[in-house]
Parts: C-alpha cells; structure tokens; sequence
C-alpha cells in the first residue's frame, strides 16, 4: 500500500477531529456542571437579576455555537444576526 501525501493528510485530519470531538464533549460536560451550580447559586438569591443577565449571554453564545454545527433555529428565534 502507496502512502500519499493525501493519505497522510486524511489520517492527520482524522486523528485531529477525534481529539477535537472528544475536548468538545469534555467541554459540555463542564458547561452542565458549572450550569448546575449556577442554578443552585440563583436559587439562593432568588431577586438577584444578575443571574439571569448571565444566562441571557450564555444562551447567545450557545446559539451560536449551535448555528456553526448547522443549525440556525436558536440564533434565529432570538433575532440574532449570523
């Protein structure tokens, strides 16, 4: 079997999306674990209109994030522009 150049390349990209996905998934793992706690943080301090402030800007980021996996129905509904 030729090992090409093209060949290489394919693997390499492989073998780097496998990692990607992976630190990907560790990542959301993370964000629903530090989301959990910022509930339990806002539940202690129900009036506190911050924590909302907070999740009205994470759920923007999240959006986006989730227009650049190709689907565009969360940036839209906000009237976010991408």
């Amino acid at each position: 079997m030729r090992n090409t150049k093209a060949q290489s390349t394919t693997q390499n990209a492989a073998s780097c999306y496998a990692e990607r996905h992976a630190e990907a998934q560790e990542l959301l793992k993370r964000i629903a674990a530090r989301l959990a706690e910022h509930k339990q943080r806002q539940a202690a301090a129900p009036t506190d209109w911050g924590y909302s402030g907070d999740l009205g800007r994470i759920t923007e980021q999240l959006a986006y994030v989730l227009a650049d996996l190709g689907d565009k129905s969360a940036v839209d509904a906000k009237g976010l522009e991408y």
